[in-house]
Formats: C-alpha cells, sequence, structure tokens
C-alpha cells in the first residue's frame, strides 16, 4: 500500500510541473530585484520573456556585475538575435528599412513589454515620427488612413519588394481602398468629356525635356523628351500626396494640372 501511495505522490507530482505555466517574467530570478519596471503589468508582454532573462542576455566574461559598465550584453547581436524566434525569410525584400537593415529592431520595438500593439515603443503612427518629420504628415488635408488605421496600412516597417516599402506597386496599393479608380482612368471629367489615364504612360513632370530638329520640318527646332532621361511612370502619387497635402483632394500643388500641361 506504501508503494501505490509513493507511485500516486511521484506521478501527480510530475504532471503537477508539466502543466504548471511558466512565470511571465521568471519572478524568482534575481534581475527583478533591480529591473524594477519589469514588475510593473502592460498589455503587450515580449513572448521570450517567458524563457528568462537568459534566452537573450549573458554575462560578459571578466567583469561584474553589477557594477561594472556594459556587464550585461546581448547572447548575440541583432537582429540575428531576433531571428532565434522570428522567421528571417518573413523579413527580407528588395527594399529594406532603414532601422530594421541596421539591427536596430528596438529603436522601434520595446525588447520586453508595451501597452502598444507589436509591442512598439510608441503608438503608430507616433513610433514613425521618431525618425520621419511629423510635419509632412499633418498638414491641412491629412490622408485618413494614417491616423485611422496607422503607416503599416500602406508600408512595410520591415522589408518589402517595391519602392517606399510598398507590397505592391504604388496604383495597386491605392486601389485597396480606391476601388473606383481600378480601371486605369481617373473618374473625374477633363474637357472634352475625356478621361485621364493613370497607367501606362510617363509622368511628364520627371522628363527632360531637349530641343531637336522637327522630323517633318528639319529647318526648326522642337521640344521632345531627352531619350537619356526615361523619367517615372505616371501613378496616383504624381498628382496626389499620399500622406498630407495643403490642398484639397491631397493634391501636391494647388493648380495641379500645370505641373504637366500648359494652358
Amino acid at each position: 500500500m506504501k508503494r501505490f501511495w509513493y507511485f500516486f505522490v511521484v506521478v501527480v507530482g510530475i504532471a503537477f510541473i508539466e502543466i504548471t505555466p511558466l512565470p511571465i517574467y521568471a519572478e524568482e530570478s534575481p534581475c527583478i530585484e533591480c529591473h524594477i519596471k519589469l514588475k510593473e503589468s502592460a498589455k503587450n508582454i515580449h513572448a521570450a520573456m517567458k524563457t528568462g532573462c537568459e534566452t537573450c542576455h549573458r554575462k560578459d566574461a571578466g567583469k561584474n556585475h553589477p557594477g561594472e559598465n556594459k556587464s550585461i550584453v546581448l547572447t548575440e547581436n541583432m537582429p540575428k538575435l531576433c531571428y532565434n524566434c522570428h522567421d528571417e525569410s518573413k523579413l527580407k525584400g528588395e527594399v529594406v528599412h532603414a532601422p530594421f537593415g541596421s539591427g536596430m529592431c528596438t529603436s522601434c520595438h520595446d525588447p520586453h513589454q508595451s501597452n502598444n500593439d507589436k509591442i512598439l515603443r510608441e503608438p503608430s503612427p507616433e513610433v514613425c515620427y521618431t525618425c520621419h518629420d511629423k510635419a509632412k504628415f499633418t498638414k491641412k488635408y491629412i490622408h485618413n488612413v494614417i491616423n485611422v488605421v496607422g503607416c503599416v496600412t500602406c508600408h512595410n516597417p520591415h522589408a518589402a519588394s517595391f519602392p517606399a516599402l510598398l507590397p505592391s506597386p504604388v496604383n495597386d496599393v491605392c486601389i485597396t481602398c480606391h476601388k473606383s479608380q481600378s480601371a486605369g482612368r481617373h473618374v473625374t471629367a477633363i474637357p472634352g468629356k475625356k478621361i485621364h489615364p493613370i497607367k501606362g504612360i510617363k509622368d511628364p513632370s520627371t522628363l527632360r525635356w531637349i530641343m531637336a530638329p522637327d522630323p517633318l520640318k528639319g529647318n526648326r527646332q522642337i521640344r521632345v523628351p531627352d531619350p537619356n532621361v526615361p523619367g517615372k511612370e505616371l501613378t496616383c502619387a504624381s498628382c496626389h500626396d499620399p500622406h498630407s497635402s495643403d490642398y484639397r483632394r491631397l493634391f501636391t500643388a494647388q493648380r495641379i494640372c500645370l505641373k504637366c500641361h500648359e494652358y
């Protein structure tokens, strides 16, 4: 009978150990005796905290801790350290966000805890203004998506395959919300009941113009695009600022048509 109870106690004890979850901060760790802020409860806690401080930090050999400066260091340099948990393949692209490419993950994310989503140090878009000039995004007319959803609606914060960290070509990003423009023609009628194209043409403002002989009248010069300066494709952003503007409809200029046309 005694053997039965001994066996019973051992089995129950093992089961209890296996189902008991690890403490969020491993409060038995002596680290929090000095790092008191880690005792404060936050809305979002980095999952790595459950595995203990030693997952990311180690004592620098030959230095006393506490007491000596930089006596605690990371187990690996960033961003390699982060890839121990985060899938590196999902964070790659032809265009890389500068701070992320420099391994500055903690410039945007708190490595321990935060009251903001994605353990950001500041809520979006405020976290973006740490580097980007806020004045460019807070003019008289503001693109609604910035304050309602945030910058990551259009931009990938780590890396992407398209310029400006966009997930797809700029026009395709815009028609995600502005579906009436998906035909590739602007819905606003211009004189003569014509429709302004927005696909498959060059933005005249990005071309360099030179004088060349008129193929029909060789005795005169005409203005033509410089073949050595191909220019850029016309996009929604050629006329509309995707962030904010001092002009209605987010136009980049007051009389926007004069950007390309003479009249």
